[in-house]
């Protein structure tokens, strides 16, 4: 049994244990320095992309015309589908007009095209250890 024993705790010092990770986001094209951005990390589909308080980070930074970045530390390694949302009117969520088309710029990981609102698996990033990202956002 101290040879299995010892056996184990041998392997399992080369194995690389998983940390947390750092996830750098840098979101551009804003088209103005009015508002805030809010960033959003989200591992559970039913949750994105409007829930966030089912997000597993969050951000919230002073927008500037242009682009901002915005490092989120403690992530475990995993799938994630990351938003991005310009707040120009500052009031913590996306502003709709009509037809519930959204008033103030978006966008998620991986910059796919929208056809409706975004979805969780275009959007999907696998984080391993610490990553960059670039969101552009898209205003209607």
């Amino acid at each position: 049994m101290k040879s299995v024993l010892a056996t184990i705790a041998l392997l399992t010092a080369f194995i690389p244990a998983a940390r947390a990770a750092d996830l750098t986001i840098t979101v551009e094209r804003l088209r103005s320095a009015s508002g805030a951005v809010l960033v959003a990390v989200h591992a559970d589909p039913a949750r994105f992309p409007s829930n966030w308080s089912g997000a597993v980070a969050m951000a919230r930074i002073a927008a500037v015309s242009g682009s901002v970045r915005v490092v989120l530390s403690g992530l475990a390694p995993g799938r994630y589908a990351v938003i991005a949302v310009h707040d120009e009117d500052d009031n913590g969520e996306m502003s709709k007009g009509a037809f519930g088309l959204p008033r103030e710029g978006f966008g998620t990981s991986n910059n796919p095209v929208f056809v409706g609102p975004p979805r969780f698996g275009p959007a999907l990033i696998t984080v391993t250890g610490d990553a960059s990202i670039s969101i552009r956002l898209v205003y209607f």
